[in-house]
């Protein structure tokens, strides 16, 4: 028999006028398109730059005007391929997804219909459909009104909307990828928010269907000690072809021995339908979280057999591991606290959006480079946002690889929807069926929810003011519930984030979206599913470049600003940085300066979170990636570059995390340490000038205790001995086993003010590894932020940090991709009027 295919090419594609193809008709029927070159998966509008039909949307507000024609219109899709028809007696295609509404035709034959970009489809056809060779797949997608056209009216008179297809309408009734819905001017393009992305944004695959097959396999462990657990299986077979008995037999491997199988069982099934296994795993290895333990996985294989012939076979890892959200501890206070395993764990953790505005997914390099950024930057938890997308089955595989936790939000965010709407209610239903489905065999996944703000609409938006009931209330506390309950018991609930009793956006219960002015970090939160400070952030210079065709070097001089605004159609973030750090020149220092500011801002606040919020169990950041090169959030931009907001979080999210403080005329230092167990510590804390001049020295041994901040220093009415503000600091490094972990710099003057004469820096490497190296740096004074950049393709363990006279620092470069080509670093300290170019060297190893 044939394996499954991917069909990924040749596809191409061309637009259809309205009328040239009502729905139900052959596209065969129409002749003299426009065909061009297409890229499954991806987005029309992409297909169309390539072509030279259109202007990249992302260039401008004239492109991205010029480019609405696109989501539009009728388009189709086209592939031929060859195929053994006799390999098998049926067939399905699958589609992991399409953007929005379309017919599959194969042949001449219309074999199914999509209304979800949030969905899978799988559609099966006899053998008879295909033929050997010049099988031809044809697939229309319609412009987005036509598949809700006749809900319009209704959702204007029920809902109130009065905008279309790009607006609230829009977010209600399609509930596409699209951040630019009633987002205002926060949007992904900034160059415009009518802009949809429209195609088939997901893999297609020509499936071979066995005479027995086994649809769906879920672990569920039912208890763990450390000597026994009891996992029951549970697996759904299709007989298609109705011949009688098959056994069907699971093994499990051992994670370290996989030629050991440490359980097995084997049962008879005759027909269709749902079993349920019980297994026994002696001493089991479980699954932990990063930072608690290893994520240890199982290799469980499935076998269905009759009279010795193998019929089907599926394997996949498993996780044991039992996992429970605490919201109420034994005194009654209210937590918000996850325990894997037992055990409670401190969440590190980023909110994910999808990588592109238009096409939704990136490709297989992205995922390669947001792993190694992810693993690099401590984090243990990705919230799924739900204004975002379903990601593949290879991405949560590669969570459970990591240890890292998944929350993952149904597909409904910041609105309210048709729930009137029986025909929409069940299409949702489907969808949350088959996230639920996908995602509970998965190891990673820690918490459902019911989707994004929709509870803080209708608590502090004044969504009540505007309509006669919360429509989409029954589908958060009523439909989601009960498929967790029927597909996925056991696994942590949440209706919504951020949540709470009464109030969604109150720290006193559930979790929060904590943004805002700088005091709304001392709130003492018990969960934080979101948060980013300050005025945000562009792409880096390069990314524009490379994206927009945007010179930040064309933005200088007079007139720069009002140049900027014709361009983008959207006036600067703000005209100046609230730290006042922004040196003129033009938008290449201006969008510097926002970054700097940003980081500044996130340190501030994250720093709150983590020292000085005793009930805090967690930070989930907001967000991750950009999804577009204008768009203000990420810690990491459009071209997956890290910002400085990317370094600076990695640093708060390390197992203990020293911080430094003034309490009035007092100088407090505290640390934290969230591993699972003691920490012994030296903390060394010294106030110097910052020309290196060493003014005063402490050091302390000290007990870290797990999951916790302590205080660790009191310096009471120190802060009168500072005599000039802007060159003297402090300085507190943490060292565990003689190497230091952490360490923090106090100022007591803005960063701008902040002189530092003797900043120079010193760099040595050495070649560690076949593309892994180490820098060690050094400084006679004060460098209040080092810098070093031309880093694409490497990853850094450590970037934007503070360096002072004595304590060296020692960075560790990795490149991701195997290369022979030279590698030059720019390294300097924020104001010095001079840098290091190096040239990392190669050598054999």
């Amino acid at each position: 028999m044939e394996h499954p295919k991917t069909l990924d090419g040749p596809w191409r594609v061309a637009r259809l006028n309205p009328e040239a193809l009502p729905q139900g008709v052959d596209p065969a029927s129409v002749t003299d398109l426009h065909w061009i070159d297409a890229k499954v998966p991806g987005a029309v509008q992409y297909d169309l730059v390539r072509s030279g039909d259109l202007e990249n949307p992302f260039s401008g507000t004239a492109a991205a005007f010029a480019a609405k024609w696109v989501a539009e219109s009728n388009w189709v899709y086209e592939i031929a391929f060859d195929v053994d028809p006799g390999a098998s007696e049926r067939w399905a295609l699958e589609f992991e997804g399409i953007d929005t509404f379309a017919e599959i035709w194969l042949n001449g034959f219309c074999i199914g219909t999509t209304a979800n970009a949030n969905r899978q489809y799988r559609f099966d056809f006899a053998s008879s459909l295909l033929r050997p060779t010049g099988n031809r797949l044809v697939i229309v997608v319609r412009h987005h009104e036509a598949g809700i056209v006749d809900k319009i009216p209704e959702a204007r008179r029920i809902l109130g909307h009065k905008d279309g297809v790009e607006g609230r309408l829009g977010k209600s009734l399609i509930r596409r990828y699209q951040r630019s819905f009633f987002s205002g001017n926060s949007t992904l393009l900034n160059v415009g928010t009518g802009v949809l992305g429209i195609g088939i944004n997901g893999p297609v695959r020509l499936i071979p269907v066995r005479e027995v097959e086994v649809i769906d396999l879920f672990v569920r462990t039912e208890s763990l000690t450390a000597d026994r657990a009891d996992l029951v299986c549970f697996l759904e077979l299709v007989h298609h072809d109705n011949s009688g008995q098959v056994e069907v037999t699971l093994e499990l491997a051992d994670p370290d021995k996989p030629e050991h199988v440490v359980a097995t069982e084997t049962v008879s099934s005759t027909a269709s339908g749902k079993l349920r296994i019980d297994l026994v795993v002696d001493n089991p290895k479980p699954w932990w979280p990063r930072g608690y333990g290893a994520p240890a996985l199982y290799t469980m294989t499935v076998r269905i057999s009759r009279a010795s012939r193998t019929l089907d076979t599926l394997r996949r890892e498993i996780g044991i591991r039992t996992v429970k959200l605490l919201q109420k501890l034994p005194s009654g206070r209210p937590t918000f606290q996850l325990v894997v395993n037992g055990q409670p764990v401190w969440v590190r953790g980023t909110n994910l959006i999808p990588f592109d505005y238009l096409k939704v997914h990136g490709d297989p390099e992205d995922y390669v480079r947001i792993f190694a950024l992810l693993d690099n930057g401590n984090i243990n938890f990705i919230r799924m946002w739900g204004g975002g997308a379903v990601e593949s089955d290879e991405f949560y595989d590669r969570c459970d690889r990591s240890g890292i936790m998944i929350w993952q939000d149904a597909y409904l965010h910041s609105m309210y929807y048709p729930e009137y709407d029986p025909e929409f209610v069940e299409n949702f239903r489907e969808e949350s069926r088959q996230m639920i489905t996908k995602l509970r065999r998965h190891a990673c996944l820690t918490v459902l929810c019911g989707g994004n703000e929709q509870r803080e609409g209708w608590d502090e938006w004044g969504w009540p003011d505007e309509l006669d009931r919360f429509w989409g209330e029954g589908m958060i506390t009523e439909l989601i519930p009960s498929l967790v309950e029927e597909l996925a018991p056991g696994v942590p609930y949440v209706d919504n984030s951020p949540h709470g009793d009464g109030r969604s956006g109150s720290p006193i219960s559930g979790d929060g979206h904590i943004w805002g002015n700088h005091f709304n970090s001392l709130k003492d939160p018990l969960f934080v599913s979101e948060t980013c400070w300050s005025i945000e952030s562009y792409s880096r210079a390069e990314t524009l470049k490379e994206v927009m065709d945007l010179d930040v070097r064309d933005f200088s001089g007079k007139g720069w600003v009002q140049k900027w605004t014709d361009r983008t159609g959207r006036p600067l973030i703000n005209k100046f940085p609230y730290s006042s750090y922004h040196p003129s020149g033009g938008l290449g220092p201006y969008i510097r300066a926002l970054e700097l500011e940003q980081g500044l801002a996130d340190h501030h606040s994250l720093s709150n979170f983590r020292l000085r919020s005793p009930s805090c169990s967690g930070i989930v950041y907001w967000s991750f990636n950009k999804g577009g090169p204008l768009f203000q959030f990420g810690a990491v931009d459009y071209a997956l570059r890290p910002m400085m907001s990317y370094y600076i979080v990695t640093r708060l999210y390390r197992d203990v995390v020293v911080g430094l403080y003034r309490d009035l005329q007092d100088i407090r230092v505290v640390a934290s340490n969230v591993s699972a167990t003691d920490v012994e510590a030296e903390i060394e804390l010294v106030h110097l000038r910052t020309d290196g001049t060493i003014m005063k020295l402490w050091t302390e041994q000290i007990t870290l205790p797990p999951g916790r901040s302590i205080r660790v220093m009191d310096l009471d009415d120190y802060y009168s001995s500072i005599v000039q503000r802007d060159r003297e600091v402090m300085y507190a490094q943490v060292k565990v086993g003689g190497s230091p972990v952490a360490d923090d710099l106090l100022l007591f003057a803005p960063l701008v003010d902040v002189c530092t004469p003797e900043s120079g820096l010193s760099i040595a490497q050495r070649q560690i590894g076949a593309d892994e190296w180490e820098l060690e740096f050094t400084t006679k004074g004060l460098s209040k932020l080092v810098q070093i950049e031309n880093s694409d393709g490497l990853i850094l363990s450590d970037n934007y940090f503070p360096l002072a006279a004595g304590y060296n620092r020692t960075i560790r470069v990795t490149a991701l991709e195997k290369s022979g080509a030279e590698v030059h670093l720019d390294i300097s300290s924020l104001d010095a009027e001079s840098h290091a170019r190096i040239q990392l060297e190669r050598g054999a190893y």
